[in-house]
């Protein structure tokens, strides 16, 4: 099976995973290949495609070296899996074949910036944390740690209170837009835990003028709470 044929089976259409799964069996060099446009193995196809455990395990089988290969635009496999959606158990097989990628970078954002971003599981953010802790303390140009980012797009409760027992400090800084995470979590009307539990985790926030003006437009039925502060 030459190249082009097993990188079809990422082509747009719904991945088989039966299907990959056995050509690779038969033919495990074909995980080795790399797209001449793009850099990406096998492995960064799948992982961009939001495959199961049991693709990612059969590539990795395959090549295990693949997990610490960088596409042409410097992104690992876990990147594109923490990126689109792939479960937990995904990005643990991929951390587990390489543990250093847990600090790979798009830009200035982390792995961690971008499980927030792409509103992943609190199983992942957790699973990030745990591999690397400081994470949650890394801020990006605007100065947003990965807490704003995950304000600004409606993290569940569980996923802030993950992010900050790790970096409770993260509450008191302004990131994007000049903005404290209460405030980015108001502007997205995230669930009103999330929103309590920043309020709560950083109380002088209440007071900022944009955030008092976030609450009476924003306020999902929290004013008066904020007021109480």
């Amino acid at each position: 099976m030459a190249s082009k044929s097993l990188f079809a089976f990422f082509d747009g259409r719904s991945l088989s995973s039966a299907e990959l799964i056995k050509a690779v069996k038969a033919s495990p060099a074909l995980a080795k290949e790399v797209d001449g446009a793009t850099g990406n193995t096998a492995l960064h196809f799948a992982c961009c495609s939001g495959a199961p455990l049991s693709v990612v395990e059969a590539l990795l089988a395959a090549h295990p070296a693949a997990a610490a290969v960088c596409d042409a635009d410097g992104n690992l496999p876990v990147v594109g899996a923490v990126a689109n959606g792939c479960a937990a158990d995904v990005v643990r097989a991929l951390l587990e074949r390489h543990p250093d990628g847990v600090r790979a970078r798009r830009g200035k954002h982390t792995l961690l910036h971008t499980a927030c971003a792409c509103q992943q599981s609190i199983e992942t953010v957790a699973l990030l944390l745990e591999r690397w802790p400081a994470a949650a303390a890394e801020r990006d140009a605007q100065g947003s740690a990965p807490l704003h980012f995950a304000a600004a797009c409606q993290a569940p409760a569980a996923v802030v209170a993950a992010l900050l027992e790790s970096c409770p400090a993260a509450a008191g800084w302004r990131g994007e837009a000049d903005r404290y995470p209460l405030s980015l979590a108001l502007l997205a009307e995230a669930p009103p835990a999330a929103v309590a539990a920043l309020r709560d985790a950083h109380p002088a926030a209440c007071r900022a003028f944009e955030v008092v003006a976030d609450y009476r437009n924003h306020g999902l039925g929290l004013g008066a709470l904020a007021q109480e502060n």
